[in-house]
């Protein structure tokens, strides 16, 4: 739990982040053709690994999306909910129209509603920054290692291996993007290991000579 390659480094003082709320993008269900008017379907969420960690219930109308859905206070009953959401359109400039939440507490123009509490709104009024915003340098590091090894297709994983080059690639970029996510794992794994070593109290040994 937080040593090299097991994921971003654990602070207290660090805030929940938008990439760790169950949200519903706008983008996502238009572009799968999921506002159709009165159209009914579900939506849910899972980790990496497949597994399902929520799930709710939706109805597209003309002007609205409406979810239903069932919370709870820790300790508290289920109750359920029926969130009414509105819709905004704005030009696009090459013709057509953009579609867009509006938050239904601030009516803010919003792409992604969030569901930290028992209502889903923008991450303005939950003040959620984004992940990006929360990082220090071995999370920067280690995004920036993670970015190469998706390129090419690896595991996301820092301690597994990079097997193969990626079909079409040549192998000169193929050296350079490993040269690269080798420089930015071993620099993570490096300053990881010196604030381990800071907050222990240890110092780094020096060469005598």
């Amino acid at each position: 739990m937080g040593g090299p390659g097991s994921g971003t480094w654990y602070r207290w003082d660090k805030k929940t982040t938008t990439e760790e709320i169950h949200s519903v993008d706008i983008r996502y269900m238009r572009r799968r053709g999921l506002l159709k008017s009165s159209h009914f379907g579900t939506l849910s969420w899972s980790r990496p690994n497949g597994e399902r960690t929520g799930w709710i219930r939706y109805q597209a109308l003309d002007d609205r999306l409406v979810l239903m859905y069932r919370y709870r206070k820790s300790g508290d009953e289920w109750q359920g909910v029926e969130e009414s959401i509105s819709f905004d359109w704005t030009p696009c400039n090459y013709g057509g129209n953009r579609c867009w939440f509006l938050c239904p507490r601030c009516s803010r123009r919003v792409a992604v509603l969030y569901g930290l509490g028992p209502r889903f709104l923008c991450r303005h009024c939950y003040r959620l920054p984004y992940a990006s915003q929360q990082e220090n340098s071995i999370d920067r590091l280690k995004r920036k290692a993670r970015k190469i090894r998706e390129s090419l297709g690896a595991s996301n994983n820092l301690g597994d291996p990079v097997w193969e080059k990626p079909k079409g690639m040549h192998w000169r970029m193929f050296e350079r993007l490993l040269q690269e996510e080798e420089a930015a794992n071993e620099a993570s794994t490096r300053a990881w290991v010196e604030k381990v070593q800071m907050l222990m109290g240890w110092t780094m040994p020096t060469d005598s000579g």
